[in-house]
Parts: C-alpha cells; sequence; structure tokens
C-alpha cells in the first residue's frame, strides 16, 4: 500500500493507477499499444497527451486534475526554469502542484531518474529538455505567462513571479538544497549559452543572479 498525502477533492476525483497513485489528467493512456481514452487501458505517466498541452493552454484547464483554473496559476519547475523563466508544462491549481510537490515519485526522491525505456514511438518534447532529476522544485506563481511555438510544439515564458515555494524530497526546501539543484544544473545552461556567443553568456548571468533573489534567507 502506498502512503500518499491528504489529496486536494480534486485530485482525489482522478482515476487511479494499479498501485494506488492518482493519474494527472495530461497523462496518456493506452491499449495494446495505443493510444486510447482515460481510464481505459493502462496510463504511461512518462507520455503526455497528444493535445494536452494545448487544450490545457486554450481552455485555461489544470495540469493536473483538468478543472477550470483562477487567477492563481503556479507552474511547477525545476531550477534551471527557474533561471531561463521557460517552462513545457501549463500550470495548476496551488492545492494540486502542491499534492504533486510532496507526492510525484520523481520531484521527492532526488535520486530517481527518468525511465526512457520502452516509451512510445512518436514521443516528442518542446525545446531543449533536461533530463535530470532536479532534486528541488519549485511552485511558480505569475499571471504573466506568455506561450510561445517551439518546434512542434509550445513553451511558456514565465513573467515576474508573484509568489514562489521551495520543495524537495516531498517537504519545504532548504537553501542548501536548492543551491546545489543549481550548481549540478547551471553548467548545462551555461554549455549552451556558450555555443551562443558571449551575449547569451552575459544574459544567463543576469538571469541566475536574477533567480539567486528568489532563494529563501535560510
Amino acid at each position: 500500500m502506498i502512503s500518499l498525502p491528504e489529496m486536494p477533492a480534486r485530485v482525489a476525483r482522478l482515476p487511479k493507477s494499479d498501485r494506488g497513485y492518482p493519474v494527472p489528467w495530461f497523462v496518456q493512456w493506452f491499449k495494446d499499444g495505443q493510444p486510447c481514452a482515460t481510464g481505459e487501458g493502462e496510463p504511461d505517466f512518462r507520455v503526455i497527451g497528444r493535445t494536452k498541452i494545448w487544450t490545457a493552454h486554450a481552455q485555461s484547464r489544470c495540469w493536473v486534475c483538468g478543472g477550470t483554473l483562477g487567477v492563481h496559476r503556479i507552474y511547477t519547475i525545476g531550477t534551471m526554469c527557474v533561471v531561463n523563466r521557460v517552462t513545457s508544462e501549463p500550470p495548476s491549481h496551488r492545492d494540486c502542484a502542491e499534492f504533486a510537490a510532496q507526492a510525484c515519485p520523481f520531484l521527492t526522491n532526488p535520486r530517481e531518474k527518468r525511465d526512457l525505456k520502452d516509451l512510445p514511438e512518436g514521443r516528442s518534447i518542446a525545446g531543449i529538455h533536461l533530463d535530470r532529476n532536479p532534486g528541488a522544485v519549485c511552485l511558480y506563481e505569475t499571471r504573466q505567462a506568455k506561450a510561445f511555438k517551439a518546434g512542434d510544439g509550445y513553451l511558456f515564458r514565465l513573467g515576474e513571479p508573484e509568489r514562489v515555494d521551495w520543495y524537495a524530497r516531498g517537504r519545504t526546501a532548504t537553501r542548501e538544497e536548492i543551491l546545489d539543484s543549481i550548481a549540478s544544473g547551471l553548467p548545462l545552461l551555461s554549455a549552451l549559452a556558450e555555443k551562443d556567443g558571449p551575449d547569451e553568456v552575459l544574459l544567463l548571468a543576469q538571469m541566475t543572479s536574477a533567480a539567486m533573489q528568489l532563494l529563501p534567507a535560510a
């Protein structure tokens, strides 16, 4: 029997996996190896439903529960997304985002790695994706996000935050845990910036400095 924090009502209404995990709205379900309707077959938590990103954006739906969002929109992002203020996933309700930060195995266990084995064909993620466990995650609230085209998909450019909350291991993150996550991820962004020239290197330094102002004092 798995142990989960108390579920918000809208999360509790989601279908459950065989292990008892609520299946987020964005997850694609499969039957006989082919995509099928939600609740049929088996969910693959690694795969985003083909139209879910744009549907969530266009219809203001919560990424976790699929319900309608209000004015408070929280993006659950890793530290490098806090630095460059770009993410591939739409926002959620606050209680849905908090539940995910406390219950998702990938977000709560820094040693958990992405399982890329036997992924369905055609799976793609917009932009340049860092396949690492960030170790610390930020609940980033902003009303100023804008979607933009990136290859065959969409990304979201985040504006100034109204509020940030940091999590690690399913609880409030320490400043040291957040700094460790930044230190381990920044070389990946730095390598990309260096390929694009001095201006991008300078911009990354400025963005990193801005992100550091969002960390807890201690």
